[in-house]
């Protein structure tokens, strides 16, 4: 299959994997064990039988899953085994080293990615660098879109993808099929399928090298290097909201669990704030900078507006993962699982995409608004973010009192009818520990 020939289907086809994962990621902590701290370690001494869901700022895995792993993270490094498939979101390093394996499929984005151990089934990735080193093996096809590919290791069936340089001086079983700008074979590669790039200059082909099939070069797109730097800027920018929406909910705890809660229970409030918002504050600016005096703060509403283009749909993207993982994984679970299934869908659908991230956009900048004022109100955290394990069944009688404190004796009747005097903590331990045993029994507690 050709990943170049038209560009609506080739974007549908790059996402159409992601897309299947973010579904898989946006349900699977109702089935798996979902973590959110730090730094995530999985040692030799304690391994994980059941699926894996990490958000953390690394994450290492010196010992065993057995199961799936799930993770957000910066540095991903992989030492030891996962026995199922390895689904990465980084924004720095994916490696599984020399002696780390992965029984299943490795997918996912990155700033790098190297493969110095084992992968069993595919990989799956968008990166500027993908490097399968001569240590590397891969068990069936290597699929990558990015800036460099480099396979210098085994891979077991076809090698396909769009590149901006693609090198090949390893061992490749069935064919090659890429776009790229640059591609090289090194003295070192055994291809035993078919070659088929697209590039608008000729192969370099060193004679060492051993190809068993053809060899054809077609045409590439005039647009191509532009869809490389779009499909990248697309994968960073994902990347930078999430980290940018994890900060801003880590930073305003308080708020931002308001500002989600205002959508889930005050939507249209939250939707009129924000849709004045949007239109209000552009003309404040202007009427600012109209005046020499407001320039200075007509700058600072500038970079408030900047920041609310980058963190404004937090609120209601951290909504939407809310209601799909139905109260479960907490605040930075529901965002994460938003964000994935809202920025999928302004990828996959071009025109409306537009209108996915202004709705979400409007609706978050006004959510926020209404988590600022609740929180300056000390009003409670919202029953809709609470796991459905600790809500109550029932509320408290409105007629239920807080019980009198005892008295000393027997109550006069001239004074039955009057509210018992508090006692404070303090008078209690005097009296108590004044009167011994005999105060005990004043009380009416038995003596000892």
């Amino acid at each position: 299959m050709s990943f170049v020939q038209h560009s609506r289907s080739s974007h549908t086809a790059r996402y159409l994997g992601l897309g299947v994962v973010a579904l898989i990621v946006a349900v699977a902590p109702v089935l798996g064990s979902l973590v959110t701290t730090n730094i995530f370690v999985v040692s030799e001494d304690d391994p994980i039988t059941e699926d894996v869901y990490v958000t953390s700022t690394a994450a290492v895995v010196d010992g065993l899953i057995d199961g799936d792993l799930i993770v957000f993270s910066g540095d991903i490094t992989i030492n030891g085994t996962v026995t199922g498939d390895v689904i990465a979101f980084s924004s720095a390093t994916v490696r599984v080293n020399d002696g780390g394996a992965v029984g299943g499929s490795l997918r996912g984005a990155a700033v790098n990615v190297t493969i110095a151990g084992s992968v069993g089934s595919d990989v799956f990735a968008s990166a500027a660098s993908i490097v399968v080193e001569e240590t590397g093996e891969v068990g069936r096809d290597v699929m990558a879109f990015g800036g460099v590919l480099r396979v210098e290791g085994d891979v077991g069936r076809d090698v396909r993808g769009r590149m901006i340089r693609t090198v090949i001086d390893g061992a490749v079983a069935g064919d090659i099929d890429v776009a790229t700008q640059k591609f090289e074979v090194g003295a070192g590669a055994v291809i035993r399928g078919d070659i088929l790039y697209r590039s608008p200059v000729g192969a370099s082909i060193d004679q060492g090298a051993t190809v068993s099939g053809t060899v054809t070069r077609l045409p590439t797109q005039s647009n191509f290097v532009y869809g490389v730097i779009l499909t990248l800027a697309n994968i960073v920018g994902f990347l930078g909201f999430l980290l940018a929406g994890l900060l801003a909910l880590f930073v305003l705890r308080a708020s931002g669990a308001r500002a989600t809660g205002a959508i889930l229970n005050k939507p249209i409030r939250s939707f009129l704030f924000g849709l004045g918002a949007v239109l209000v504050i552009p003309a404040v600016v202007v009427v600012l900078a109209a005046t020499l005096v407001g320039i200075p703060l007509a700058i600072i509403v500038v970079c408030a507006i900047v920041v609310a283009f980058v963190i404004g749909p937090v609120p209601a993207v951290t909504a939407l993962g809310n209601r799909i993982l139905v109260n479960r994984g907490g605040l930075f679970g529901a965002f994460v699982a938003g964000a994935i299934l809202w920025r999928f869908g302004i990828w996959i659908i071009p025109v409306i995409g537009g209108f996915l991230y202004l709705i979400a956009l409007v609706w978050g900048v006004g959510a926020w608004i209404v988590g600022f004022i609740d929180t300056r109100r000390q009003e409670p955290y919202p029953i809709g973010l609470l796991p459905a394990s600790v809500v109550a069944s029932g509320g408290v009688p409105d007629d239920w009192e807080a019980p009198l404190a005892p008295m000393r004796g027997p109550v006069p009747p001239a004074e039955a009818s009057e509210p018992a005097p508090a006692v404070t903590d303090e008078s209690a331990h005097d009296r108590t520990s004044e009167g011994g045993a005999e105060g005990r029994d004043g009380w009416g507690l038995p003596s000892v």
